[in-house]
C-alpha cells in the first residue's frame, strides 16, 4: 500500500503576560540587537531613553517586542 505525507499551516495563538517596566524592557531590545535605528545611513543602537519613549506612543512597536521576549524567554 502507498502512503502519502501531506503537511500544513495552521494558525495559532499564544497569549503569555509579561510584568515588564518599558525601560527594562528598551534595554533588552537594545541588549539583544532586536532593533536599530538609521544613522547617517547606518543601522544603530537607540538610546534606552528614546526607546522607552517610542515604546509609550507605538503600541505596536511594544507588543511586538514584548512577543520577540516571550519567544525568547521561551
Amino acid at each position: 500500500m502507498p502512503a502519502y505525507r501531506v503537511s500544513w499551516t495552521q494558525p495559532a495563538t499564544a497569549t503569555v503576560e509579561i510584568s515588564i517596566e518599558l525601560d527594562e524592557l528598551a534595554r533588552w531590545a537594545i541588549a539583544s540587537n532586536m532593533i536599530h535605528t538609521l544613522v547617517d545611513g547606518a543601522g544603530e543602537p537607540p538610546t534606552a531613553t528614546a526607546l522607552q519613549h517610542t515604546l509609550e506612543v507605538n503600541p505596536h512597536l511594544r507588543d511586538a517586542l514584548l512577543r520577540l521576549m516571550a519567544i525568547a524567554q521561551g
